[in-house]
């Protein structure tokens, strides 16, 4: 002996007005857009490759300028310094013109 199924017994077909895709896409709050946005912000493992290069980024930018207020002072006076240097250059320059 086989059961049967039970049926929904209605007069009309019941359409369920469900929102597409698109449209929960478009509503930041539903489950979908968060779903993606999260996908979109996870983090993701780097490659040896790019591991290497930012290695190599980090390498060069400890050869830059230092910005400390000791390493600030030191290029002022080097300023100053070559500063003199060149009045005292054309000082000799012109004296030797006029001769």
């Amino acid at each position: 002996m086989t059961r049967k199924k039970k049926k929904r017994s209605s007069p009309k077909p019941i359409f369920l007005d469900v929102p597409r895709r698109s449209e929960k896409l478009a509503d930041p709050d539903s489950y979908e857009s968060r779903r993606r946005r999260n996908l979109e912000q996870k983090k993701k493992s780097k490659s040896v490759y790019e591991k290497a290069r930012e290695a190599e980024q980090e390498a060069g930018s400890t050869t830059q300028q230092r910005e400390t207020p000791l390493a600030e002072k030191i290029r002022r006076l080097k300023r100053a310094e070559e500063a003199r240097q060149k009045d005292s250059e054309e000082v000799v320059q012109k004296d030797s013109e006029k001769e």
